[in-house]
């Protein structure tokens, strides 16, 4: 019976310094991640780049750099600019704003959404753009430029997102998110063939559009940015394009979409063989009005520009494989040629000929 009883008190010293111990562990453990989450908060506080508002540069920030074919790597389809104290967005495919978003883009800036065409990868985050900057504390319109057509899709972005606008302005009230910035306004850019039609001229920052060839899908278009000396050409989704070679002389970088015809003219002879005819069609059609890695290279090398970035990457291809695959190839010519990559920023300061890359 002593010998139980002195167990009992051995068991009950343990549990009790066991206990001490745990609530000591808690408590050390619940400061210290008491600080993880005050240095997370002040770091999402602080972490908008403002910096870049202010800074006599071009910017160019890749925020999707993949296809409508699912990458757990890449969003889909989009290109930032900032320039003169605004940001522009060049196509919104699902997950860029993410991308965006997680890097500090100073999304409150948008001056404006340039669509290349209308297919779901380029438009598929509109709605998240529009909300997500007017958040970020955009005051002004969304304003979205795009070619003929671009009036019917903000249309039925605006009706889809109306009533999520009028729940945040009831919630949150109105002068912290003003509904001036609820307004959507569309602007048509012209799409013809030849020298291209100048659709922005502001704070010292000049954006032309120009037709590409993604034929059946028309109309399609390009755009190239210009600033105090700067450039840079965005090619939207096209075959390989004289007219994209003609607007693109001289700039100072290239972002080009890319597609692997070989590997994928492989996939679809497979799907065939494999009695699927009808994957087999799908994955053919898309040949014909995209361009090969090789191809690009060659657009950039009669263009003159002194940059090349691959983007648009189909198909999607993990790791170390993905930069053998799209380069191989490539005959580079005078060209800097590179893969782009979810997150990559090229400066490209004001009175030189320098880029610098961040990724």
């Amino acid at each position: 019976m002593k010998m139980e009883t002195k167990r009992r008190g051995v068991g009950v010293r343990l549990s009790g310094g066991v206990l001490l111990l745990s609530l000591s562990a808690m408590l050390g453990c619940e400061a210290m991640m008491g600080r993880i989450v005050d240095g997370a908060v002040d770091r999402q506080a602080n972490s908008t780049r403002v910096e870049l508002l202010e800074d006599d540069a071009l910017h160019v920030f890749l925020c999707g750099t993949g296809s409508p074919l699912a990458d757990a790597d890449s969003a889909a389809a989009c290109t930032m600019v900032i320039a003169g104290g605004k940001v522009y967005v060049i196509d919104v495919g699902p997950g860029s704003q993410e991308v965006a978003q997680l890097a500090g883009m100073p999304t409150r800036a948008l001056g404006g959404v340039f669509l290349t065409h209308f297919h779901s990868d380029h438009i598929g985050e509109l709605g998240e753009w529009a909300t997500q900057s007017w958040i970020a504390g955009r005051t002004g319109p969304f304003i979205v430029y795009g070619p003929p057509g671009v009036d019917r899709v903000v249309g039925g972005f605006k009706e889809a997102y109306r009533q999520d606008d009028e729940y945040r302005i009831a919630h949150h009230d109105i002068e912290n998110l003003p509904r001036t910035a609820t307004e959507w306004v569309p602007h048509t850019v012209p799409y013809e063939t030849g020298p291209g039609t100048k659709v922005l001229d502001e704070g010292g920052l000049v954006v032309t559009a120009f037709a590409v060839d993604h034929k059946p899908v028309e109309p399609a278009v390009g755009y190239r940015f210009d600033y105090k000396g700067r450039s840079v050409v965005i090619s939207g989704d096209t075959d390989k394009s004289s007219n994209l070679e003609s607007i693109a002389k001289g700039a100072d970088l290239l972002i080009h979409e890319v597609l692997v015809k070989r590997l994928i003219a492989q996939v679809s002879d497979a799907l065939g063989e494999a009695g699927e005819p009808r994957l087999q069609r799908l994955s053919s059609d898309i040949l014909d009005y995209h361009t090969s890695p090789s191809e690009a290279a060659e657009s950039a090398n009669a263009a003159g520009v002194d940059t090349l970035v691959f983007t648009h990457l189909v198909p999607p291809v993990p790791g170390p494989l993905r930069e053998w695959l799209f380069m191989r190839d490539v005959e580079a010519g005078d060209v800097d040629v590179m893969l782009g990559e979810d997150g990559m920023m090229f400066r490209l300061p004001v009175g030189s000929d320098s880029i610098e890359i961040d990724s």
